[in-house]
């Protein structure tokens, strides 16, 4: 091959590259509205990419991103195959892309390298200047010390404005350094705990004190969240039908090992251990009891899978900004003025608590429970009940419910109260929303 027709080729794949990676992001945008990274037990996109497609997270931030950015804007698309922009400008423009600007930004961006563009992104959204500051900083340590600690701890004389987030780097086999910045209050707490440990470590090694306390802080947050004890206690049912109470809860969670119990179609368990939920596999609305055995951990993403299969998307993100809606109401009344940042958060998570298992466990078992009941076999005041039922545990008020019972009465068929508990459900559902 001449020089010529190398380059000429070269420039013919660059271009086909560039064209691919735009049909990769249209098909993460189908994946995800399609929820097909929840069927193959990943528990988020980011996952699902990194996991099964086998992108680097760098990779797969940057594709995620494009991809969110195209679903909001599609004129993107043709931007990102010609080649007009790179991923990695549109992570840096992301928060200033509109309907209104993106034209104008996308032809101004267009061609410039990674720091023409933070140029840009600082002209359009400049920051406050940095605030002048002096601070000590901490001083060097001794080869022979440093290698006297497995892991490495930086302290300042003060707390920073922003703090950044600890590190964990893998340095040998099973072995780690782990770096944070702590506060004066922190490094006193440490050297504290350093000399009161120091009979049963010599070497004052951090590792050691760490360790132990996050022990106890394990074994603290796990009798508040599950009521662990080291003594059985007899199990008292609850009035309420269906309560999950807390032995019940802690032996859903020890069975399913603290993961997510979803096992996708190619037989992949999810791997997801945070934000994870209790849920009836027999709905609590449909007679489903709140013993262990009619328990599964699953994680939000998997229970509001499972909620969407049943009731719909739009039932869901429905019920989803009402409940977020009637929170801040909440806070507002509640709150003080002062509230931290990451209040109302933990405040939605609180009043959620009644409502976590109350949507999504009307779900695994709402199908099975109606494909039990054949139309010729329900009678009307048996589909009646279990439908108020299901509505009242959803959260509807009772007029609510009751207005939906009225209008099925009143529908134009023969028979409105023979179709399956699952139909009717639904048909109800679209009568309140």
């Amino acid at each position: 091959m001449s020089n010529e027709e190398i380059l000429v080729d070269l420039k013919s794949f660059v271009g086909a590259e560039r064209r691919s990676l735009a049909r990769v992001v249209v098909y993460l945008v189908e994946i995800e509205e399609r929820r097909l990274h929840l069927e193959l037990g990943c528990s988020s996109m980011f996952d699902f990419c990194t996991r099964r497609l086998g992108f680097s997270e760098g990779e797969a931030f940057r594709r995620l991103t494009a991809e969110r950015l195209v679903r909001r804007l599609p004129v993107l698309l043709d931007a990102i195959a010609s080649g007009q922009i790179h991923l990695s400008n549109l992570v840096l423009l992301r928060d200033l892309l509109t309907e209104a600007n993106v034209d104008e930004i996308v032809a101004t961006a267009g061609g410039k390298t990674k720091r023409e563009v933070e140029e840009l992104v600082a002209r359009m959204a400049p920051k406050p200047d940095v605030q002048a500051s002096i601070r000590k900083l901490p001083e060097r340590r001794s080869s022979s010390s440093a290698a006297s600690s497995r892991k490495v701890m930086t302290t300042t004389s003060h707390a920073p404005s922003r703090v950044p987030p600890p590190q964990l780097q893998a340095i040998a086999e099973r072995r780690y350094k782990v770096q944070l910045t702590a506060d004066e209050v922190l490094r006193d707490k440490l050297e504290l705990a350093r000399a009161l440990m120091s009979h049963r470590n010599p070497s004052g090694d951090l590792a050691v004190i760490i360790e132990q306390a996050v022990d106890l802080l394990i074994e603290k947050l796990s009798k508040e969240k599950l009521g662990t004890t080291s003594r059985a206690r007899l199990r008292k049912p609850s009035a309420q039908h269906g309560y999950v109470t807390r032995a019940a809860r802690r032996e859903a969670f020890e069975r399913d090992g603290w993961q997510c119990s979803f096992v996708g179609k190619n037989g992949q368990r999810c791997p997801a251990r945070s934000f994870l939920e209790v849920d009836h596999v027999t709905p609590r609305a449909l007679g489903g009891s709140g013993e262990a055995e009619n328990l599964r951990v699953l994680c939000r993403a998997h229970n509001r899978d499972a909620a969407e299969r049943v009731f719909g998307r739009a039932h869901v993100e429905a019920r989803i900004r009402s409940i977020r809606k009637h929170s801040s109401r909440r806070l507002d009344r509640n709150a003080p003025p002062a509230a931290p940042a990451d209040f109302s958060q933990r405040k939605f998570e609180a009043t959620r608590t009644t409502t976590t298992t109350a949507l999504p466990s009307a779900i695994g078992g709402l199908a099975r429970e109606a494909s039990h009941v054949a139309p010729e076999q329900a009678q009307d005041g048996d589909a009646r009940k279990h439908v108020r039922t299901a509505l009242l545990s959803l959260g509807f008020r009772v007029a609510e419910a009751d207005r939906a019972l009225l209008v099925i009465d009143r529908q134009e068929c023969d028979e409105p109260w023979r179709r399956p508990i699952e139909a009717l459900v639904r048909e109800a559902l679209r009568i309140l929303t």
